[in-house]
């Protein structure tokens, strides 16, 4: 008897032993902080994506044209002055000024030329009409000449038959040389008619440079082509976009100085990764929200998507300049408010919904952390839609499990 209680003892010992050693091996697995219930919802799939308020029609304040004249040679001149974004302005009103240094230093070069030139020019025409002059007196001193031959040829009658020969032959001999000489003559007339009109001709270029030095000089003091709310042009590339201020550069490939919106049509100009881009298109939805107004949401809608892409900082691929067109029925939405949008790609209704960060793979398949009665197990799923924050689950779970956030630590 008491050796079959001991048995017991023992037995129900190694029992005990046992399940402690399971409950151990199982709740060893730490599941990392955060369950999520699945629940069936309404999906959108969304690109996010930051941006900025601009209007969508606006008059431009760009380099005057007479500025980016190529013959002139700017290239690019600088903001020296520039009123405060967000003036209000009146046609005609003080907006910008340009460098005006560069111009008057390239406009006096001009005028130095054009002197150098207009004295070769005087020079020439006195020089053509001296070597003329004398090629004429050349000419009329051996006519006179050819007289003496043709007398001594007629002459010649009287004398023998080879005299007649010689003089003949020094007559037509004579004949040829004046010919040639006057063929000579109008050779050399031409060739100095020819440099003295491309040296008219670039006289007249240099003065008509001269004019557009001015005009351009002038036009380096920028007014307001209509009455608006001055906003700050901007330059695209590598390093991102960037507001144009004093001292910036511009030139006919970045001419924009400043711009005069149309506040009635705004737009949240944003930029959208390559990625994405073929996954949207003009008329899709979005949602915008305003940084300045508490995030306040407006409906909007994609007007534009750009056909290059561009590289700029803070993106490991190319991106597309997007605009999400917005009602502006808010007076207090202004040009230059930053916004976060989401553009929304597909819907869905009533489907089983987890986030993205719950879902695993290994390469070959993707799964979820299923939390089940007395461990944490992986479950194989299939996936539909996805946002970049959650994916639509379209078997392999069902709405009720538990599924890890995070990858179990063990």
């Amino acid at each position: 008897m008491t050796l079959s209680k001991s048995k017991k003892i023992i037995f129900l010992s190694v029992g005990i032993f046992v399940l402690l050693v399971i409950a151990i091996l199982i709740f060893r697995i730490k599941p990392a902080t955060g369950i999520y219930k699945i629940k069936r919802e309404n999906f959108e799939a969304i690109i996010t994506s930051k941006g900025e308020i601009q209007s969508e029609k606006a008059v431009l304040i760009t380099v005057p044209d007479i500025i980016g004249d190529r013959k002139l040679e700017i290239w690019d001149t600088q903001i020296k002055d520039l009123i405060p974004e967000g003036s209000i302005v009146k046609k005609g009103d003080y907006v910008a000024q340009l460098d005006q240094g560069r111009i008057k230093q390239l406009k006096e070069n001009n005028l130095d030329y054009l002197k150098k030139l207009t004295f070769n020019y005087n020079d020439a025409k006195i020089d053509s009409a001296v070597t003329l002059v004398g090629l004429r007196n050349g000419i009329s001193q051996f006519i006179f000449d050819l007289q003496y031959s043709k007398l001594e040829m007629e002459q010649s009658v009287y004398e023998s038959p080879a005299f007649q020969r010689r003089a003949q032959m020094a007559y037509d001999r004579a004949l040829r040389q004046l010919d040639a000489k006057k063929r000579a003559y109008r050779l050399t007339q031409n060739a100095l008619r020819v440099q003295i009109t491309r040296l008219a001709k670039q006289i007249d270029d240099l003065t008509t440079k001269d004019h557009k030095y001015q005009l351009a000089f002038d036009a380096a003091r920028i007014v307001a082509p209509r009455d608006g709310m001055l906003i700050y042009g901007r330059t695209y590339g590598r390093g991102g976009s960037r507001k144009l201020t004093i001292g910036s550069n511009v030139s006919m490939q970045n001419p924009v100085i400043a711009t005069l919106p149309d506040l009635s049509v705004l737009v949240s100009e944003t930029f959208v990764e390559e990625i994405y881009i073929s996954k949207i298109k003009v008329g899709d939805s979005a949602r915008v929200y305003i940084d300045a107004l508490k995030n306040q949401e407006k409906v909007g809608v994609i007007s534009n998507i750009s056909n290059v892409g561009q590289e700029m900082t803070g993106f490991d691929s190319k991106v597309f300049k997007v605009n999400i067109r917005i009602a502006s029925d808010n007076k207090r939405i202004k040009p230059a408010m930053t916004t976060n949008n989401e553009i929304i790609i597909s819907r869905e209704q009533n489907v089983l919904v987890i986030p993205r960060s719950a879902l695993f793979s290994d390469g070959e398949k993707q799964f979820v952390y299923l939390k089940e009665f007395g461990g944490v197990t992986t479950r194989s799923v299939e996936c539909g839609n996805q946002s970049d924050k959650f994916v639509v689950i379209k078997n392999g779970l069902k709405e009720g499990d538990k599924i890890l956030l995070n990858k179990p630590e063990n």
